[in-house]
């Protein structure tokens, strides 16, 4: 019964197949708790799957590097770059975070990827494009950051495919899955800079060249660390042609490790 419900997608709309008063029936018999603080959420669901609390305690990141939107302290002028990107600037143009990656988003991070709440993919998405989509939409396309297969098949799905899937729905792109992993990596939380940088060298590829050459790409994460895979793909869609590459993730770690 447990699996059946998260399984489900309790957004506030019933699936078709389920009326609404067995929806609700299934919320009293086991309340959907809050993804961070356990509490039970209301019946009619909520986003992110987080309370109305712990969903307040999402924040922006903190003034960032205009390039990779690392944090950095004290105030900045408008378009400034950290050291790193002045010295070795990255593939993409820009990077997007919507929130800093930090409690509660860490624990609706991990549900998507490893709790099989995919619909917490359409969540995150959403609140992507209520809050960048004017930038986005100067896209052309929309690409996410690829699983190799074997995690994507124990996964059941890609967690970046599902965001950008939203995102691409409600800014009216479309959603290409350009590129493909060549080969698995170590997940990339337990590796340093240095070993995330040399994992993902030649890790990528590109399979639909034509739909990319000369245009501007949305390319879709969940959460960027020192944004060396969103590096590697960009790189990898700039050297077969694509004009510009927009990084966009839901998350942004409080700092670069």
């Amino acid at each position: 019964m447990t699996a059946l419900f998260y399984g489900s997608d309790p957004s506030g709309v019933s699936p078709p197949a389920l009326p609404r008063w067995r929806d609700r029936l299934l919320h009293v018999l086991l309340p959907a708790p809050c993804l961070e603080c356990g509490e039970p959420l209301p019946a009619s669901g909520t986003g992110l799957g987080l309370c109305a609390v712990c969903r307040g305690r999402l924040r922006a990141p903190a003034a960032a590097c205009a390039a990779c939107a690392l944090p950095l302290p004290g105030l900045l002028p408008e378009g400034w770059c950290c050291a790193a990107c002045r010295e070795q600037p990255p593939a993409f143009d820009r990077l997007l975070a919507l929130w800093s990656y930090e409690e509660p988003l860490d624990a609706v991070v991990q549900a998507l990827k490893f709790r099989r709440l995919d619909y917490l993919g359409r969540h995150l998405g959403e609140a992507i494009a209520a809050r960048w989509g004017e930038e986005i939409a100067d896209a052309d396309l929309v690409v996410p950051v690829p699983l190799h297969w074997r995690r994507q098949l124990s996964r059941g799905y890609n967690q970046a495919e599902r965001i950008a899937r939203a995102v691409a729905r409600r800014t009216g792109l479309p959603l290409v899955p350009a590129l493909a992993r060549r080969r698995s990596t170590p997940p990339q939380s337990l590796s340093s800079r240095e070993e995330r940088q040399t994992n993902l060298r030649g890790a990528f590829r590109l399979r639909h060249a034509a739909r990319i050459q000369g245009r501007q790409i949305a390319l879709v994460d969940d959460v960027a660390t020192t944004g060396a895979t969103l590096d590697a793909a960009a790189a990898v869609l700039k050297e077969n042609g694509a004009a510009a590459v927009l990084a966009v993730v839901a998350g942004r770690t409080p700092r670069d490790f």
